[in-house]
């Protein structure tokens, strides 16, 4: 069994993340661990602002029963209980989200974060990618993103974005997880250099795979181009039907780069379908 951790600030794309792992938990009894963080307020001591001790019982009632609210009426709507599935309710004070989210973790041995986004313009996007960085950097467990308003379905495409780095240690993990769903994995792989495309044979590349994985729902689709790799990866995957997109990723600057640049980070609010982004090891 899984544990999975569901943060929420209470908002329509949080909710909706929680729908979606709601769903996922009925096809595969995961637990889930509905949990908000919450900072406390900034006080300056210089100024004689301290806490109130009363102050922390405070926000942390508060906290857990608009979680507790909030979590049932997103069942409501799904016309549940939550008593049905396993889970737990948990509020944590932290600075930050990740910090609030590495707590839980450790406290319940979690395997995976579902977190809902949304798309952003502007400083609303530097905002976001910022967070999304923050968690990523600081947390070793897969982080699954639920775009606004993605509606759940069954799991039958996985798409994985591969740089072929090391694509057998990574596909091994890719399959893992498809074969939970009986799912097909499509490989895709954006080359700039033709020379690199043609040292690849597909065919042979494929029974490899196969065979290695005891899994034959595996496909490969090559694309060179001479466009940024980027774009050209996100033409490519709107052709492809994918239930969800799986990516790995390595550095703490890897992140910081990519949302820097906005090329792939525009692939991560615009597309309509789940981004599971996994750690290199």
């Amino acid at each position: 069994m899984k544990v999975i951790i569901v943060p929420t600030d209470f908002s329509e794309n949080a909710a909706n993340a929680v729908k979606y792992a709601v769903h996922l938990s009925k096809l595969h009894y995961n637990k889930l661990i509905f949990t908000h963080v919450y900072s406390l307020p900034y006080l300056n001591p210089e100024a004689g602002m301290v806490y109130d001790a009363s102050l922390f019982d405070v926000m942390r009632i508060e906290a857990e029963k608009s979680l507790r609210e909030n979590i049932e009426k997103v069942y409501a709507s799904l016309g549940m209980h939550r008593n049905l599935l396993l889970s737990e309710l948990e509020v944590v004070e932290a600075i930050s989200l990740a910090g609030g989210i590495e707590k839980i973790k450790h406290k319940y041995n979690a395997s995976m974060v579902i977190i809902g986004t949304h798309g952003a313009t502007g400083l609303k996007k530097i905002f976001l990618g910022s967070n999304a960085v923050d968690v990523l950097e600081n947390l070793d467990i897969p982080l699954l993103t639920v775009p606004e308003h993605y509606m759940f379905k069954e799991i039958n495409n996985i798409v994985y974005a591969s740089d072929f780095n090391d694509i057998n240690n990574e596909l091994n993990v890719v399959v893992d997880f498809a074969k939970i769903f009986s799912a097909h994995v499509d490989i895709i792989h954006v080359a700039q250099d033709l020379a690199n495309l043609k040292n690849i044979e597909v065919d042979p590349l494929l029974i490899q795979w196969r065979q290695a994985n005891n899994y034959e729902k595996i496909n490969l689709h090559l694309l060179k181009t001479n466009a940024d790799a980027q774009t050209a990866l996100k033409r490519l995957l709107k052709k492809i039907d994918a239930d969800i997109i799986v990516m790995f990723h390595q550095d703490r600057n890897f992140w910081k780069s990519i949302f820097e640049k906005s090329t792939t980070a525009e692939l991560v609010y615009e597309w309509t379908a789940p981004i599971l982004t996994m750690h290199k090891k």
